[in-house]
Order: C-alpha cells, then structure tokens, then sequence
C-alpha cells in the first residue's frame, strides 16, 4: 500500500489531469479547492504538481539525447483506453516522473522540441547564422532550417518578429501550416491564430502564398494580411512605429478586436487557464494597450471598461464571465 504522501501526491497529479480534461469547470475547480484544504500535506502537493507544469512551460532547447528520446515517445505513443491511462498515470506519478506524463498529454508536443521556445512569461531575441534576428515573444516556437540554397523558419506556435539580413543567394521563408511568406524586405511580424496566420509588415514588402499554393499576394509596409490553407487577403493596416514600440515594452495594442481573441493572446503569456464562455463573451470589443508582462493588470484593465467579471481561483485558474445585468 502507498504511503500516505505518495498516495497524496497521486491523487494531485490525478487532479491536474482531470481540471485539464473537464475544461477548468467551476464545479472541478470548487471540489479542488476543497481537496487541497484537507491538509497542509493536500496543499503542498498541489503547489508541487503546479510547479511542475510550470518547468515544463519553461522548457527551452533540448539536449539532443532528450529530443531524440521525446520524439520516440511521442512518435510511439498509441490512444489508449481511459482506464487504462489513467492508471497508468498513477503508476508513473508514483515513480516521480509526473512532469513526463503531463507532457505527454500537452497538445503542444512540437514545442518541448523546438529548436527556439519561450515560455509565457518570456520574450528573447536570437542573432541568426545570417546575421538576421529573430525576437519570440511568449509561448512562441520555431524550428530553423538553414541550407545552402534558402533560410526557413518554421513558426510553430506563438508569434515572432523577424528582422531579414540581404543574402541574394538564399530567400528567407517564414512557414506555418497556413501558408508561407517570403521576404522582399527586412522587418515583419508573424503571429499564428488558431487556424489562421497573421502577417503585419512593418518595412518593405513580403509574398505571402496559402499552403494550397493557389494564391499569392504582396505585402506593403504598413499592412496586414490574414493567411490560410486556401486564401491570402489583407485585412486592415498597421503603423510600424506603434507595433515596434509595443514589441520594445512587451505591449499588447488593440483596436476595436473581439475581446475572445484579446484574452486568447493573453493567455499565451500567463502561466495557467483563463476559462471563459466564447459564446457569452462573443459580442464584447476591445480597444486597449495591454501589458503583457503583467497579465493580471491587463485583464484589471479590460474588466474596468467592459462588463465582466473575474473569478481568481488560484494563480493558475481565472475564470472569466458576463456581469449580470441587475434588475430594474
């Protein structure tokens, strides 16, 4: 029989799973609360369970015996019946190799393998072999291709600025699932949505092409262009100077955008869950200049000019809804 703070630390690494698994329900969220109460000893393995996500949020390169040895998890891993995960859950818990598990279950496996990854609290910028620069800003990912014949940046997840060095011979490539964009000038921004890549040039142009290679359009300094698997169009106009500034103090600057997507790009900076109703929150816009690095001030922000209310179960859980209308 498990002793008893090993059975303790099961049942939070049990936890963990299944808030993710049921979406950070009130209902989840209320009985976790109340389990971590039970003792000091709940409380602590919860914080330990938490602390482990967090490292694993903060990976950055791997050492080549460990990428070689997640890709052959990764790649090897069959769906398994849930009974049968979940107990193997538990038996991994109990070897202390909870962080493995949850990373396993992340749907962002490609990160943890990323050439270049930031974690959500994080920005960097890398001087390339060329001598051209890329700044990731949080939870971003990219691989590097480098040859001969061409430069390729695959964006895998989050958003990058990229800043192109001249090299007649090679043409610089920023690829995403969506489509790619080649650079015919120096300065541009690549974020990529949910299932649409966004383009903002700031110096010269760029030939974005859909992945379906079936459009292909030219981007001006000064515009913005939304990509996906079968179209390129524009779709509004940037001002370079503010989008460099705002990259400069680790701002998010929006004007008149659904306020879904404001919170989905702060949640890429933060460590935990906003849960929120899309539904409920789907006709409230925001216009706003956010700070990234302070994400609780940025949602303080937007909660003080629209009607919402924000729920702090833990410094991993926000819950976020529609204020209710009082009565007349």
């Amino acid at each position: 029989m498990p002793a008893p703070s090993q059975r303790i630390d099961e049942q939070a690494a049990e936890w963990m799973l299944r808030l993710h698994e049921e979406g950070f329900s009130d209902a989840a969220c209320l009985e976790f609360e109340r389990w971590k109460q039970q003792s000091p000893q709940h409380a602590a393995a919860a914080q330990r369970m938490q602390d482990a996500i967090s490292r694993l949020q903060a990976l950055r390169e791997q050492s080549a015996p460990a990428k070689a040895a997640l890709n052959a998890a990764f790649s090897g891993r069959k769906r398994a019946a849930p009974g049968k995960f979940a107990l193997r859950v538990v038996l991994i818990a109990a070897c202390l190799t909870v962080p493995v598990t949850l990373m396993l279950k992340s749907q962002y496996s490609e990160r943890w393998l990323a050439d270049i990854s930031t974690g959500p609290n994080d920005w960097k910028t890398l001087h390339l072999a060329d001598d051209s620069t890329l700044t990731l800003s949080g939870s971003s990912a990219v691989n590097v291709h480098f040859n001969s014949t061409e430069r390729r940046i695959e964006l895998l997840q989050g958003e990058v600025l990229v800043d192109v060095a001249h090299d007649k011979s090679r043409p610089f490539i920023v690829q995403t699932t969506q489509g790619s964009m080649r650079a015919l000038g120096t300065r541009f921004v690549v974020n990529r949505l949910a299932d649409t890549t966004e383009l903002s040039m700031l110096q010269s142009r760029v030939a974005a092409q859909s992945a379906n290679e079936q459009h292909t359009l030219e981007v001006d300094a000064g515009s913005r262009a939304l990509i996906s698997r079968d179209t390129v169009k524009l779709s509004g106009t940037v001002d370079p100077a503010s989008v460099n500034e705002a990259w400069r103090r680790h701002q998010l600057v929006v004007e008149n955008q659904p306020l879904t997507q404001v919170l989905d790009e702060i949640s890429r900076h933060r460590r935990g869950h906003l849960q929120f109703d899309r539904e409920a929150l789907a006709n409230l816009r925001v216009t706003a200049v956010l700070p990234l690095d302070d994400t609780d001030r940025a949602l303080q922000l937007i909660a003080e000019t629209l009607p919402l209310t924000l729920h702090t179960y833990t410094p991993w859980l926000i819950v976020i809804s529609r204020a209710q209308t009082p009565e007349k």
